[in-house]
């Protein structure tokens, strides 16, 4: 096949047309450290479905920029993969279903007459050469060597022993694009017989291989560094978590086993942030808010330039700023997590997670979707870790400050976030983490409270947005209204009335207690505007009680939810006295009102 080669002063570059069957029989690959994560959506597998594998002809797949990172005598080169790991990763996992299946008609229709299964087996092995090669030795090698164990174990050799490794984002997401290869052929070879099933198999391998790509090769891996940032000033679909690994690892070492270790430490910090968050975005906004947290706050897509400007050249600053991340992830990893837990505490160290109030709050923003305020909690969180300037309950003040304005402002009247929002959050988490002393960190909180409090929403209207709170599990409802009437949701309002009277301590699981209708659902029409689904007709009360209790009538019930709910108030005594099966819709509403009134002056008052 014809070879170019052009070059420059500063990079040598060889480039060559490859088929994917060139590609995986002439070359070793493997994704290096700096490199992102596999991060194909649906929407692009879908795209690589329609163009390359319905493809009536060869489709050219665009380039691959690569580097010689392991010369062998008499097998094949290992080539790093600067840009293209996406594309040879998918055809990879496509390729691995397509073995598999073949694998699974050998075994299904072995006993059919007119079935080759020992033809369907060879057309797997034939597959699997196309994944794993060997030397003359014997010796077995991952055509693409992927960081992610599972690539290995599920896509490449299957028989291996599973290393038990929990999955992280990349490992989900290749898993995510081997079930939907999984589903697209499995439909398209449903109503063929099985000799024909196996001949659309090998088409579709076919036309996977007969892709074309342009394998551009670069003679080092500093050129593969320089590259890989030059790509993104070119429009290449980098994350700025992609650049800030890119930069890490190749500002912080020179040696290759420093620059291995840092790739590990970023890959740790990545893990503890993305757990098992699909969103793609979500490690760039960690970025993102932990820079603001602690600087003067830049927009994203200029925050990438700001972090080159402040580490420089110097290898020590790229390593403290990898701390940097490191201690903030700990923190990020329980942000916008809704059934987050209180920690045990550990040798005296000061961690905003062995507290009870504060773990709590953290849950409500989450149950709100609120994440505008990531900046503020990292900073208290580490102020709190790394310094004796904060008290705990300034912790749980400033946690409780948030809470209380969402509630209204957010989960009530549906305040959007806006920039003024964020830069009052960002402001202050700078000026915490500034504070000098504790009467700076005094003067900080009573400003924020000051400026929370002045941005309140109306009052009158989130006493109504209060009262038309419902749960009404059992009805068709709108995603609007599910939103408001989760169940988590109706049980964190009702939770904290019982809090705020000191009934229950904080730290409750919100998931171990029960939503209790006084009035049963039995009673409602099929309408969440009901009396019955009402705030006001709701209590909470454990599993166990809520089960024994089903549609009994208040008079029969009314002891068992005195003993046994959060928070018996007092229009539920008034309730029990009356002697009456069930409240009216007259007292249910009373009581809506009682509790909305309680909920903005007392129990999420600022």
């Amino acid at each position: 096949m014809a070879e170019a080669t052009s070059s420059t002063d500063l990079i040598p570059i060889k480039s060559q047309t490859k088929t994917i069957r060139n590609c995986f029989r002439e070359f070793l690959y493997e994704v290096p450290n700096f490199q992102r994560p596999y991060s194909w959506t649906q929407e692009q597998l879908g795209d690589f479905w329609d163009d390359v594998i319905l493809a009536k002809g060869d489709f050219f797949f665009g380039s691959t920029v690569t580097w010689v990172s392991e010369k062998r005598d008499l097998f094949s080169d290992t080539y790093s993969i600067i840009d293209g790991q996406q594309r040879l990763t998918t055809c990879t996992i496509l390729l691995s279903v397509v073995r598999d299946t073949l694998r699974e008609l050998a075994n299904k229709y072995d006993d059919v007459d007119d079935f080759d299964a020992e033809a369907a087996l060879n057309q797997a092995a034939n597959t699997q050469k196309y994944l794993m090669v060997e030397d003359d030795d014997g010796k077995s090698y991952p055509v693409l060597r992927r960081p992610e164990s599972m690539f290995y174990q599920k896509i490449q050799q299957p028989s291996a022993i599973p290393s038990g490794e929990k999955w992280n984002g990349s490992a989900l997401r290749i898993g995510e694009a081997r079930s939907f290869f999984e589903q697209r052929i499995l439909a398209s070879i449903k109503e063929l017989t099985p000799s024909e099933q196996v001949e659309h198999l090998k088409a579709i391998r076919s036309n996977a291989l007969k892709a074309r790509v342009i394998q551009v090769e670069l003679a080092s891996e500093e050129d593969g560094f320089l590259v890989f940032e030059t790509l993104n000033t070119r429009g290449a679909d980098l994350r700025l978590s992609d650049l800030v690994k890119n930069l890490l690892i190749r500002g912080g070492a020179t040696r290759t086993e420093d620059r291995n270790a840092i790739a590990d430490r970023w890959d740790r910090v990545v893990n503890r942030v993305q757990k098992e968050r699909l969103n793609a975005d979500v490690v760039d906004r960690f970025i993102w808010q932990s820079w603001n947290s602690r600087r003067e706050a830049v927009k994203e897509p200029e925050l990438f330039k700001s972090i080159s400007r402040m580490l420089g050249a110097d290898p020590v600053a790229h390593i403290s700023y990898l701390e940097e991340l490191e201690r903030d992830a700990e923190t990020y990893e329980w942000l916008e997590v809704e059934d987050v837990q209180v920690q045990p505490k550990n040798n005296g160290a000061r961690n905003a997670f062995t507290i009870p109030d504060f773990v709590d709050s953290v849950r409500a923003l989450a149950i709100f979707k609120v994440s505008v305020a990531n900046s503020t909690i990292l900073a208290v969180a580490r102020k709190f870790r790394e310094t004796n300037l904060i008290k705990q309950a300034q912790v749980t003040e400033v946690l409780r400050l948030l809470e209380s304005f969402h509630f209204q402002y957010t989960a009530l009247t549906s305040g959007g976030s806006t920039g003024g929002t964020r830069g009052r959050y960002n402001r202050f988490a700078v000026r915490l983490e500034n504070a000098k002393s504790p009467n700076d960190v005094a003067s900080e909180i009573k400003d924020l409270k000051e400026k929370l409090r002045a941005s309140l929403p109306d009052q009158a209207r989130a006493l109504k947005e209060f009262r038309s709170l419902f749960y009404a599990p059992s009805l068709q409802l709108t995603l609007k209204q599910k939103l408001r009437s989760r169940k988590i949701f109706i049980a964190y309002v009702l939770m904290s009335f019982a809090k705020r009277e000191n009934l229950l301590p904080a730290g409750q699981n919100l998931t171990t207690w029960s939503i209790e209708h006084i009035k049963p659902q039995s009673k409602a029409p099929s309408k969440y505007g009901d009396p019955v689904y009402s705030i006001g007709n709701l209590t909470l009360l454990t599993e166990r009680l809520n089960s024994a209790l089903g549609d009994s009538p208040l008079s029969v019930k009314a002891a068992d939810l005195k003993r046994g709910s959060a928070y018996f108030d007092p229009d539920l005594a008034s309730w029990e006295a009356s002697g009456n099966d069930a409240p009216s819709d007259a007292q249910i509403e009373a009581r809506s009102l009682s509790l909305a009134t309680d909920a903005l002056t007392r129990v999420w008052s600022l």
